[in-house]
């Protein structure tokens, strides 16, 4: 199923192909989305830019967005619940977008929706997609999201088109945008990024994800997921763009945390992209415990999901563990230690480097 499906998304790569070969004298920019609203969130300003300098533009949408807990929480402003199938969902999420779209001066001729599994895209198969794009347009711009989003689709496209721009015979110019970065604990200040030129626009273009019009298919579904990324962006004055795929491509396989809960003190250090090693000590009896962490897939855009196992030095024992991490801050512990207790923690986890 799989490998038709994928076919079915290099034929419709194709006839993009074929439809930018109308054009040759414009300069052509891809944008390569994981989700609906990610470019409104992340690179609306540049995409109207683009827009204004005259590039031919063709953003690319790998879901649909389909995996989405909005889906079961939508409510009207006269307090109605609305029951979306996964399909009708769907339907409105690229409906809100292409209406945001529209006011960035985006048509909807320019715009592909592919039907991949939310969380689940593959990095080969995007890859496969931008070679086909950038092969034949040298000198073309290939733009996408972050490395440092916690979303693993997010990851597999930024990974995928840094490994794209790195192959022979590839001569392209890449941007890596990031979306969620006004959840992490990155450092804002540090980071590159693009002043805003056009907020009003952007600022419309905002609107039509609080858009609440079910007569049209419109539900408002991007401010009822994600309500406070829509005000950070709509407050903020940059966009924060990665120029150099280095930044992305090389990014350290190791980092390390502090983590304070309600039952513990630790220290994680995290050794790829989901093992992480962790040395604890508990605070009602200073007994040291020590474990590894394995993150599972989720689609879940800023929750990740883990479990564990360990040896407890106080009651001499191992534990299993669940966990799961809110955003880049908030950690949700269960931890059985074998025929003793349950604890149940709540604490926060902080970056050291």
């Amino acid at each position: 199923m799989r490998v038709k499906f994928f076919c079915v998304s290099i034929l419709i790569t194709a006839a993009l192909l074929g439809a930018l070969a109308l054009n040759a004298a414009a300069g052509k920019v891809f944008w390569y989305l994981p989700h609906p609203d990610d470019e409104t969130l992340g690179m609306a300003d540049s995409i109207h830019q683009s827009v204004l300098d005259g590039n031919e533009n063709y953003l690319i949408y790998f879901t649909k967005g389909t995996g989405s807990l909005a889906r079961f929480f939508l409510t009207g402003p006269d307090g109605q619940s609305y029951q979306l199938t996964k399909e009708e969902f769907g339907q409105a999420r690229m409906a809100e977008t292409l209406a945001a779209l529209a006011v960035l001066g985006i048509s909807p001729e320019q715009v592909v929706f592919l039907d991949y599994e939310d969380g689940g895209v593959p990095q080969k198969d995007a890859e496969a997609i931008m070679r086909a794009l950038a092969k034949p347009n040298p000198g073309s711009v290939h733009r996408t999201v972050h490395i440092l989003d916690r979303h693993p689709d997010h990851q597999a496209l930024a990974r995928a088109l840094a490994a794209v721009a790195r192959e022979e015979g590839i001569e392209i110019v890449t941007e890596f945008y990031h979306v969620y970065v006004y959840r992490s604990q990155l450092p804002m200040d540090q980071m590159n990024k693009r002043p805003i030129l056009h907020r009003e626009i952007r600022d419309l273009a905002l609107d039509e994800f609080a858009r609440w019009e079910p007569e049209q298919n419109r539900y408002a579904i991007g401010m009822s997921s994600t309500p406070d990324l829509f005000r950070a962006v709509r407050n903020s004055l940059y966009e924060y763009v990665d120029p150099d795929i280095g930044a992305v491509f090389d990014q350290k396989s190791t980092a390390s945390y502090l983590v304070l809960t309600t039952a513990d003190a630790g220290y994680r250090l995290s050794v790829g992209q989901r093992l992480s090693v962790i040395c604890a000590l508990e605070l009602q009896n200073s007994a040291l415990q020590f474990g590894v962490d394995y993150q599972l897939k989720s689609n879940l855009p800023m929750i990740r999901l883990g479990v564990g196992i360990g040896y407890h030095f106080g009651h001499n024992k191992p534990y299993g563990a669940v966990s799961a991490e809110i955003t880049d801050y908030i950690v949700l512990v269960a931890k059985h230690v074998y025929k003793t207790n349950t604890q149940i923690s709540v604490g926060i986890k902080v970056q050291l480097f």
